[in-house]
């Protein structure tokens, strides 16, 4: 057997089709499954009210293809390309409640504006229960109410409930993000002059023969008793409307899948008042978070043109501790929430607490809050009501802004780039957004507002200010949009460290809330702010000679120890869950990481958590550095000569513009191919040069430039083909030796056949992936890009993929048979030569070898196999390691072989078997 060098990246090539495009379970993706709750309108008179107007909203940083099908009877079909930096918006293009005509541009080919496309809200959501007292009407009831959407590329899908003043919003997770066990969490429905104010849970199955176990915390009205364990059964795309008793919090409620499989639950109240007792009411809207993906430290921001909100915390173990700001507040248990209110100096919850109702917990002054649970948690976010009111100066303007929900991630989940969008309605324009993130690199967050090509700066918006709780974490709350720019709906926000981001709108008596994106990740590892989950290949190319920093801390796992292979050669075992490494060669490099620890309130001592596979690549920096002089002519009236821009960049090419008088640029890279002609010279070495422009600008001044140049070289590698030495056994992991002298090794693949298989050079081996080739020669061929020069090397690769050891059978300790095409898989063959530890045994020509004494332990046997199309390859080899069929304690004579009726039969004692050991007559 060869000696075996096994590729982390290869083996996750060859274990998925696709890599996944996220390290994480992300808020983006290619497939996702949606429903909602509902949204009703506060009108009390039933005639006036007006039908509901549910949307479904995708965002899309590049242009791709969206398939949303599903919906009762299957009718919803829509095929619908869209553009990249757009925002897409399915539903009903004659949306507006007040009679003015929708801004929505129903020309998906413009480059302008919100792109709205028809579609039936009616077969997905029952849009004529607009009226909130007939929303219990629909206690139990099954729909086929699910739509599955795909696209080509990642995207956000959000679902926008929208009747006639009343408003709210959620993200929506991919498939690949949703599981199989909830909590849920929502506010008591309380809205006066209505009879049937109630909670309701919206349960989706993405599977057939979905059986969902459910443990309401309050009676429904359909008759289950709060704590009561009940079940339900459904198949792909069904929903089940699970409604509370009038005026009962459905918070807490347990929802698991029997099976594992993926369910999605959405929760709200259709219409209610934040606080209890203080208008105005609005419905509340959001996607439940699996509870893996709950955590223990949080961030909690109060909305701008607000002045208070309502933040819930709910628990899923008995004796939680609650810490803010780092002093412990209460213990609760499993499906309890503790409240605070979050609010403004004016003091609005002292001004109105004579009439409220609901029950607050705590009540802190300030626009930011730390929270720490001693369990995993779930925190809601709840926007208040517009007549939620200080004594002092008031931050609402006018009646803008009512009752609204959004899940607040915790912040070991933070994303690094994520692109949403804000929900314009005909009274809903002002449009804001909540960020947090670390204080050391808060400056790093880039904000953009984008729509097709165009694309405008927004960061400046961004004004940070440290969390006082924990001044680790910084958070800005910045308007980011309004009536003059609602051809800028979509944005992408970015910083390398991750951010946690919530997007909200304040209207005419409605508002609407939604986390832009999260990394919910169980366990992953965070190298320089990357997350990196299992067998993830990052496109990140991180700078040789700087640090990395790996930080295995991430999730609810209490990780004590990590045993890290960092893939170069060094590995550290025992090592604490945070490390700095220093990589001092530029290439690919496959990481392991094996966790140990608990879960956060268990009872378990150190265990074994699982392993962290992943790649990335280190790239050589570039580095440049250039001095100006200025001179202004004499006769040189214009503007005085000024200092051109530099760009600090890792693997990039660097442009200096040189500006004196009228501005005249030049163009330098500081990386050029070895025996480049540039500015009059040759250069093969590295190091410091220096031109001069004479008279370079109107100003008739020389600008001198000093650069530091590094010289590269093309690739330069060499892979020898020795045919005699490339002799593999199916299924067993191979490796290639190669040599390489000069230039960047970049993407390499295999083929051969058909086949097209990315492999991964490393450390002076090539793995290749031979566990699916059958038996066989393969003339393949191995590509390897260069990375500086514009070339592709190309080297012939003959591979032999002998037959497995088990073609032949070892039998009554003295004869070995090769088994026929009925049984070795179909192979037909006409020639055999057997071979005894290397040497040819001459005369052993047949598909059955016998010897009359027993083998001798420890010899090795393989046989060279000719197919009736000629073609030779040996077997693998077999070693005789036990002897089958002998009993010491009796004196036996060995097996005999015997030619009757044109048939091989084996003679042992008085029995007759066949060559495979079968017993004859």
């Amino acid at each position: 057997m060869k000696n075996v060098t096994k590729s982390l990246l290869l083996v996750a090539l060859l274990l998925t089709t696709t890599l996944p495009s996220w390290g994480q379970a992300s808020t983006l993706g290619k497939e996702f499954w949606v429903s909602s709750t509902l949204a009703c309108s506060p009108e009390t008179d039933r005639s006036k009210v007006k039908q509901a107007n549910p949307y479904i909203a995708i965002s899309a940083e590049k242009a791709c293809t969206i398939t949303i099908t599903g919906g009762e009877g299957g009718a919803i079909n829509i095929t619908q390309p869209v553009k990249a930096g757009s925002w897409n918006e399915f539903g009903n293009s004659n949306k507006s409640y007040n009679g003015t005509k929708p801004f929505y541009n129903t020309d998906t080919t413009s480059s302008k504006g919100p792109i709205n496309v028809q579609m039936d809200a009616s077969k997905w959501y029952p849009i004529a229960t607009s009226y909130a007292s007939d929303v219990i009407n629909l206690k139990g009831q099954i729909k086929d109410y699910g739509l599955h959407i795909t696209a080509t590329e990642n995207i956000s899908v959000y679902v926008i409930l929208s009747a006639e003043n009343s408003m709210d919003a959620s993200n929506i997770l991919p498939v690949s993000a949703i599981g199989s066990e909830y909590y849920t969490q929502d506010y008591k429905p309380e809205a006066n002059q209505f009879s049937n104010i109630i909670s309701m849970i919206t349960i989706l199955a993405t599977e057939n023969g979905t059986q969902v176990d459910i443990i309401p915390k309050g009676a429904t009205a359909d008759g289950h008793a709060a704590d009561q364990l009940f079940t339900i059964n459904l198949n792909q795309g069904q929903t089940y409307y699970l409604i509370g008793n009038v005026g009962v919090t459905l918070a807490g409620t347990h929802i698991e899948e029997k099976n594992g499989r993926k369910i999605a639950v959405f929760s709200g109240a259709p219409l209610t008042r934040v606080p209890n007792g203080r208008a105005a009411r609005d419905c509340t809207f959001e996607q439940v978070m699996p509870t893996e993906y709950w955590g223990t430290q949080f961030i909690a921001t109060r909305s701008l043109g607000k002045d208070g909100n309502l933040i819930g915390i709910t628990a899923t173990q008995r004796g939680t501790e609650i810490k803010v700001d780092g002093y412990s507040q209460a213990y609760i248990n499993d499906g309890e929430t503790y409240y605070i209110m979050l609010q403004n100096a004016s003091d609005p919850w002292r001004n109105n607490s004579s009439d409220i109702t609901s029950t607050v917990d705590q009540v802190i002054t300030a626009d930011a809050v730390y929270i720490e649970t001693s369990c995993p948690c779930a925190v809601v976010n709840y926007d208040t009501g517009r007549d939620f009111k200080g004594s002092g100066t008031s931050e609402i303007s006018g009646h803008y802004g009512d009752p609204s929900s959004v899940w607040v991630s915790p912040i070991q989940q933070r994303i690094g780039k994520i692109t949403f969008g804000t929900c314009y309605t005909t009274k809903t324009d002002d449009h804001f957004l909540n960020v947090v993130t670390e204080t050391a690199t808060c400056q790093n967050t880039k904000l953009t507002a984008i729509f097709g090509a165009s694309q405008i700066d927004k960061t400046s918006l961004l004004t940070w200010t440290p969390v006082p709780g924990n001044t680790k974490y910084s958070y800005a709350r910045a308007k980011i949009g309004d009536s003059s720019t609602k051809n800028y709906s979509v944005f992408r926000l970015e910083n390398a460290r991750g951010v946690i981001a919530t997007v909200y709108g304040n209207g005419d008596d409605e508002s609407y809330a939604y986390s832009a994106g999260s990394a919910a990740v169980e366990q992953a590892i965070n190298v320089n702010g990357e997350m990196f989950t299992n067998n993830y290949v990052s496109d990140t190319r991180f700078c040789l000679g700087s640090e990395l920093e790996f930080d295995a801390e991430v999730g609810t796992n209490e990780i004590s120890s990590v045993n890290w292979n960092f893939g170069d050669g060094i590995t550290e075992y025992n090592s604490t869950p945070q490390k700095n490494h220093l990589y001092t060669v530029p290439g690919w490099y496959d990481v392991t990481a094996e966790l140990y620890g608990h879960q956060v309130c268990t009872d378990e001592d150190n265990i074994f958590l699982g392993k962290v596979k992943f790649s990335f690549r280190v790239v050589r920096p570039d580095t440049i550095r250039h001095q100006t002089y200025e001179c202004v002519a004499e006769d040189y009236e214009g503007e005085m000569g000024r200092l051109d821009t530099v760009y600090y960049a890792c693997d990039s090419v660097v442009i200096t513009g040189v500006e004196y008088g009228k501005i005249s640029s030049y163009e330098y890279k500081d990386t050029v191919l070895d025996g480049t002609y540039l500015n009059g010279k040759w250069y093969d070495t590295d190091g410091d040069y220096t031109w001069t422009i004479p008279y370079g600008n109107a100003a008739k001044c020389d600008s001198i430039i000093t650069c530091h140049l590094r010289v590269l070289t093309c690739l330069q590698m060499t892979i020898p083909n020795d045919p005699e030495a490339q002799h593999i056994c199916p299924g067993e992991d191979f490796v290639l030796q190669y040599s390489h002298t000069k230039g960047d090794i970049g993407e390499a693949h295999l083929l051969y056949g058909t086949q097209d298989v990315i492999i991964v050079p490393a450390n002076g081996f090539i793995p290749l992936p031979t566990n699916e080739l059958k038996p066989g020669i393969y003339n393949a061929q191995i590509t390897v890009q260069d990375t500086i020069c514009d070339q592709t090397l190309r080297f012939p690769i003959d591979l032999f993929v002998n037959y497995p050891s088990d073609i032949f059978k070892y039998k009554f300790n003295n004869v070995l048979a090769v088994y026929t095409k009925d049984y070795n898989g179909g192979y037909e063959f006409i020639g055999y030569q057997w071979y005894r530890n290397g040497e040819k045994i001459e005369g052993a020509t047949s598909s059955v070898y016998h010897t009359e004494a027993p083998f001798t332990l420890g010899d090795v046997y393989y046989v060279v196999l000719m197919d009736k199309n000629g073609l030779e390859l040996p077997s693998c080899p077999q070693t005789i390691e036990d002897v089958p069929d002998y009993n010491p304690t009796q004196e036996q004579a060995p097996a005999s072989k015997h030619l009757i009726n044109r048939q091989i039969v084996i003679r042992k004692g008085d029995q007759s078997f066949n060559v495979f050991g079968q017993r004859i007559q």
